[in-house]
Order: structure tokens, then C-alpha cells, then sequence
């Protein structure tokens, strides 16, 4: 898996520039209702193979569409999936957090949107991945409070969550990542959700602080050669 992601991020700097519906027939750029959107489909996709769905929630002011460590060839290969990519309108408060008690508009319309692809293609609801960076971060901290049991899995990277919500976080699995040193997003609202849970007897969750770190931390988390692993193990009962 090492050498896998050593590729993948090779591939990645030799095609930053080279726009992913160029690169990617299975790639494409949509709408649903008001929001843009990417979707990428399985290399191969058959249609008579359940596949799992990874939502990736972006992060403030970041509507670029990127080469995802998901879509590469070395990856697909071992973990085929669906990966879809919602663009958020800031101006809807982001995708939310645990300390409101509603989805914003652009969650709310994620969710439509995942349950609209699951009826138009083969997609296993038992293998529904979220993750999230930076304000995609908090979002899926607030979507697993107020979805229990939607996700198989999911990971947030420098985001956070009030602590006190840690008890409607147990039933996802979940992987929470933080620099250490984040100067934009404290790191106590990683860890102080993280040691609340623990204390309420969590079994599923893992917490990786990076020392040193600022609020890049995403670079870190992805590199995780343990994460694909992971996250593709994970099936809602």
C-alpha cells in the first residue's frame, strides 16, 4: 500500500494542471437543484455491481474541482467507488456544525442528492463514506450527529465539534485528523470531542494529531497508507 500511495501522489503533481473531465472519462461536472457538483464513477463501472459512494465535503472558499487521491488508477483499483463532490455556497452557513440543530441548505441538498445517485446507479447503502476538510470537517461532525447510522464511516480533517454532541457520535465509525499546531481551527475541537467520546466508552473512533502541524493537515491525513484500508472495511449493519 506504501508504493501505492507513493504513486498515486506522483500522479497527482504530474496532472494538477490537466482539467479532470479531460483526464477522466468517468468523471463528470453536474447540477442538482441549485448546487454544482462532481461525480466520478468507478473505473469499469458495471451496472450490475453494487459499489460503495465517498462524499467529500470541501473546505471554505475551495470550489476547485481536484484530482482526488479516490480517482486514481492504483487506488480504484483495489477500492473501486463512486465519489462525489458537492460545491457549497458559503452564503448557506457552509456545511454546518453540531452546535446548530438543522442541516444548512447545503447539506440538506447533499443528502437529496446522495439519495437521488443511489436510486439512478448500482451504489451499496451499506457502504455510504463521508469525509470532510477544514469547514467540510465540521460538516461531518454535524451530518453524523444529526444522520446516525446514514454513513458506514467517515473522517474529519481540522475540523470540530462541541464536545457535548460526542454521545450522538458514537454510532459511525470515525477518524478524526488535526495539526497540532492549526492557527485557523483550534485543536482542542478535535481532541475535546475525541476524549468526551472515549470517556462514553467509544470503540470505533481513532484521533491522529499531528505535532508541528498548522491547519494543513490534509496532505498528512490522505497519506495515511492505513486509511483506504480502513475506511473501505467499514459496513453499516
Amino acid at each position: 500500500m506504501l508504493r501505492i500511495m507513493l504513486l498515486v501522489i506522483l500522479a497527482l503533481q504530474a496532472a494538477a494542471q490537466v482539467p479532470l473531465t479531460s483526464k477522466y472519462s468517468n468523471y463528470s461536472e453536474n447540477k442538482y437543484k441549485d448546487m454544482a457538483y462532481g461525480l466520478f464513477k468507478p473505473i469499469g463501472y458495471d451496472p450490475t455491481t453494487s459499489y460503495p459512494l465517498i462524499v467529500c465535503l470541501h473546505g471554505s472558499n475551495d470550489l476547485v474541482s481536484r484530482d482526488l487521491l479516490w480517482y486514481q488508477p492504483e487506488v480504484q483499483k483495489h477500492y473501486p467507488a463512486f465519489v462525489l463532490t458537492p460545491k457549497c455556497k458559503e452564503t448557506n452557513q457552509g456545511w454546518g456544525n453540531t452546535w446548530t440543530t438543522k442541516h444548512t441548505e447545503a447539506t440538506a441538498t447533499t443528502l437529496a442528492l446522495v439519495d437521488s445517485l443511489v436510486k439512478q446507479y448500482k451504489i451499496d447503502t451499506k457502504r455510504l463514506y463521508l469525509y470532510g476538510i477544514s469547514m467540510g470537517g465540521f460538516g461531518v461532525f454535524s451530518i453524523l450527529e444529526k444522520e446516525p447510522g446514514k454513513f458506514a464511516a467517515a473522517f474529519a480533517i481540522c475540523g470540530g465539534s462541541d464536545a457535548k454532541a460526542a454521545n450522538k457520535l458514537l454510532h459511525t465509525p470515525l477518524w478524526i485528523f488535526h495539526g497540532a499546531e492549526d492557527d485557523i481551527v483550534p485543536v482542542r475541537l478535535s481532541r475535546n470531542v475525541y476524549e468526551e467520546m472515549m470517556k462514553l466508552g467509544a470503540t470505533n473512533v481513532k484521533y491522529t494529531e499531528y505535532p508541528g502541524l498548522q491547519h494543513n493537515s490534509w496532505d498528512s491525513a490522505l497519506a495515511e497508507k492505513a486509511l483506504p484500508e480502513w475506511l473501505f472495511s467499514k459496513r453499516r449493519q
